[in-house]
């Protein structure tokens, strides 16, 4: 108990770092997973799922995209700002830095 009492500092300090680690935990998942961008001439949602979809087969991602703005045809208009979804490529990250540390380029 004395430890407790001479120590307690310590303890707020532990539970402040504890409590703002389940707060950013929290706000990373939260943050939406996409990116805005502005419609330019020339621009389909077929042509932008070549760009963005990644992996993605190209109807779902389509799909995606329309459900995330409410779309309810594939018309976009020129000046528009468009949401796109985020796909994130852990698995090429990885291979980039085995590469550096391996030496290889």
């Amino acid at each position: 108990m004395t430890f407790i009492k001479n120590n307690s500092y310590l303890l707020l300090v532990i539970a402040l770092c504890i409590t703002f680690t389940f707060i950013g935990t929290n706000k990373i998942g939260s943050e939406p997973a996409f990116e805005e961008i502005i419609i330019s001439e020339g621009d389909t949602l077929w042509g932008l799922s070549v760009y963005y979809s990644e992996n993605t087969p190209k109807k779902q991602w389509i799909q995606k995209v329309m459900d995330l703005n409410n779309l309810s045809t594939t018309n976009l208009r020129i000046g528009d700002d468009l949401k796109m979804p985020i796909i994130k490529k852990v698995k090429d990250e990885n291979m980039d830095i085995a590469k550096l540390a391996s030496g290889d380029k």
